[in-house]
């Protein structure tokens, strides 16, 4: 059994300190995605995060079975925004836009992960499953801080990374990411963990 230990190899990218905010340059990831849009306390929402793991167990399972490769499956990711930044900064979620995902190990085809869901769709009996793609996600430099406690609690985080941002002579591009390390439905609020990520680029 050959093990692709993703969690080992990409940890610096899964580190953050919540003390002290940085920049660090993101390598492009395989992942893979489903885009949506409302609010993230929703059903809908739900459903879809676990149809996308239900997608990204398959796929794990899939490896392990036929091809004896073993890797973990990663944290759930979200990329955030809105077509009027006001719906965003406001909180009214139900105009929010996201896509989530999970990194995927490269050995992971397009073909592949057709396959696993056709094996859902069939095992699952789901009466339908979003659009799925494999993507090669590519954030570069961006900055990050780790929050710790609610997500609702998100914004003065949120606030120094950006103030951060801006003392060390960059701006924001790209979208809002959040890289989720801890589970709200075993968590106890206040410790839930979350990098919050943004892509940067000079100033001026």
């Amino acid at each position: 059994m050959k093990t692709i230990d993703l969690k080992k190899t990409l940890k610096p990218y899964y580190t953050a300190s919540a003390a002290k905010p940085s920049i660090l340059t993101v390598p492009p990831l395989g992942a893979l995605m489903i885009d949506g849009q409302g609010d993230p306390s929703g059903k809908p929402y739900e459903e879809t995060i676990g149809k996308l793991y239900g997608v990204a167990f398959t796929l794990k399972f899939m490896f392990k079975k036929d091809r004896a490769i073993d890797y973990p499956v990663m944290a759930l990711e979200g990329l955030w925004w809105a077509d009027d930044i006001g719906d965003f900064r406001a909180g009214r979620r139900e105009n929010w836009k996201w896509t989530m995902f999970t990194v995927l190990p490269d050995v992971v085809t397009k073909k592949d992960v057709a396959q696993a869901i056709e094996l859902v769709r069939e095992k699952a009996k789901f009466p339908s499953l979003p659009e799925f793609r494999l993507e090669r996600f590519a954030e570069g430099l961006s900055a990050q801080i780790l929050h710790v406690g609610p997500y609702s609690a998100e914004k003065p985080t949120i606030e120094r990374l950006h103030r951060f941002v801006e003392e060390q002579g960059y701006k924001l591009r790209g979208r809002h990411h959040e890289i989720y390390l801890g589970d709200p439905r075993r968590a106890a609020p206040e410790k839930l963990r979350t990098i919050v990520r943004h892509p940067v680029e000079k100033a001026g």
